[in-house]
This record gives structure tokens, sequence and C-alpha cells, in this order.
């Protein structure tokens, strides 16, 4: 067998049968291993189903099949791509080559599960009870989600930069990585488009509250709460933690965009100010697009 890459990712070619009697011999023998595969005809995945006696109807009823006594799992992706593990359930390899994508695609999965959580404790109709455990679950997330929006935010721009081919900063304080950031926006031709109105320009507020921290800040040290004079919180507003997820899932999913697209990505489409400006029917809307977002139009400095 043969490794093929696609889209960046790499799979295990099956090509003929010798390879799927190759993979069933793997797991007679109960070799542990865990791998992606891409048959190159729909008949070698069947007869691979069948020899290790999976029904290929039942299997299509979920493109998913978990034996826990046998540790055999098979499951099927929406681009025919298939995943074995005789090893029970285990997670896919890496997604992707990028070390700065993979960090920031990571970080996105801790911060949006701790923003789902927040979202679940203040929809809680007994959130009033002060005593509560689901109460008491606020002081547990509220640094939990400022160390982690503030570190989602650092590795997101460090993939932003990779993907461009600029060597980020070693450094953990975040205004220079944004500003960094918003450089190599404007010199790209990146900003005046979607990636700048829904994802940079939003993250700011953060940015720029770091900023005015007084004392000797320093990022790093909020994980440890070793900064005396920030006294920051983060405030349990139902509109404001979906706006915040909201916002988190654009960015990360500009993030896929543009490593799969590259520069294609439609977030990256630039002279977004004229499209919508042009779109506008009337003079007062006109009149709000221009007070809202004529400064895309504008060089950043």
């Amino acid at each position: 067998m043969e490794f093929i890459t696609e889209n960046g990712k790499e799979y295990i070619l099956v090509s003929k049968q010798a390879h799927v009697e190759e993979i069933v011999n793997r797991m007679v023998k109960q070799e542990p291993f865990a791998e992606q595969f891409k048959f190159s005809e729909r008949d070698l995945f069947i007869a691979l189903l069948e020899s290790v006696k999976v029904n290929y109807e039942d299997f299509i009823a979920k493109y998913f099949y978990y034996d826990a006594i046998r540790k055999l799992h098979i499951s099927e992706s929406e681009f025919g791509h298939v995943w074995i593990s005789t090893m029970g359930l285990v997670a896919n390899k890496k997604t992707t080559k990028n070390r700065a994508v993979n960090s920031c695609l990571n970080q996105y999965t801790v911060v949006s599960l701790l923003f789902e959580k927040a979202i679940e404790v203040v929809q809680d109709e007994k959130v009033y009870d002060i005593d509560s455990y689901k109460s008491g679950l606020l002081s547990n997330l509220s640094p939990a989600i400022y160390h982690n929006v503030i570190f989602y935010i650092e590795v997101f721009c460090k993939a932003y930069l990779d993907l461009t081919g600029t060597q980020a900063q070693h450094t953990h304080k975040l205004t220079s990585i944004y500003q960094k950031t918003v450089e190599v926006m404007t010199s790209n031709y990146h900003n005046d488009s979607l990636f700048q109105v829904l994802v940079l320009d939003p993250l700011y507020k953060f940015v720029d509250h770091l900023g005015k921290i007084p004392g000797d800040f320093k990022e790093q040290f909020i994980k440890y709460d070793d900064n005396p004079q920030d006294d920051t919180v983060i405030l349990f507003n139902l509109s404001g933690l979906i706006e915040m997820k909201y916002l988190l899932e654009l960015s990360v999913d500009f993030i896929n965009d543009y490593f799969y697209m590259g520069t294609d990505s439609h977030y990256l489409k630039s002279n977004l100010y004229q499209r919508i400006l042009d779109k506008a029917d009337t003079e007062e809307k006109k009149k709000r697009i221009q007070d809202m977002y004529s400064h895309l139009a504008k060089k950043i400095e």
C-alpha cells in the first residue's frame, strides 16, 4: 500500500484485493493500529467489511461501527475517508501538519467548551441559588474563560501569521502580536475583507483591555493569577456569551478556510466596503454603512 495526500492530509491507498487482505490479516493478528484509508473502489471497502463480519447495510445506516469486545472501530467521513482502529475508540491523528494551525484548533476546542458550559449555567433556572453546585461553577469558569480566550487570540494570530509565511514573534505580549497581525493583514491586502470585519476588528476590544491593565501586567502570568493589579471579571451575560462563541466560531472557520483554500478563501475577498456600499438602495443605508465601515477603505497604520 502507498500513501497519498489530499488537501494536506495523508491517507493509505487501498487499490486492490491484496491490500484488503493485508489489512484484514493485521486485524486477525490483533495488531494494534489506527490509520486513515482511502479505497479506490467501493467494492474493496465492502469486501473488507464482509471479511471482518460487518454488515454493509448496517454500516451505512450510520457510517460507523464499533465493537468494544473486539476493540474494532471503523468509520467513514463524508469525503469517503475511512478510519480503522483495532485499539478501540481512538482519535484521529493531528488535524494538519501545520503546528501553528493545530495549536489554534486545539485551543479553540478548549475555549469553545468553556463557553458552552457557561451558557448552560446561565440558562439554568436555578442559577439564582448562590449555594448550588452549578452556580459555584461561575467562580471556576470566570478565570478559565479569561485565561483561555487570551491564549486563543494569541495562537489564532500566530496561526494567521504562519499561513502568510510570517515568522511570529517569540512573545506572549498580545498587543505586540495583534499589532503585527494587523500590519501583515494590510501588507498582504487582506484588509477591507470579511476577515477584518468579522474576526480581527472584534478581537481588538480584548487586546485593548489587556493593554490598559496597570502595572507590570504579563499575559503568561494569568494562569498563575500573578498579576496583582488585574481585577478583570467575566460578565455572564447570555447574549454576550453567545456573541463571543459565534466570534470564535468565525475565527476558527477562517483559519481552516485559509489553510485549505489559501488566498481563495471567501474571508479574504477584498473591497468589502465598496461591495456593501453598492448594495445600499437608499441614502440612509449608505450613510449607516459609511459611519460603520468607512475605515475599511483607509490604509491601517
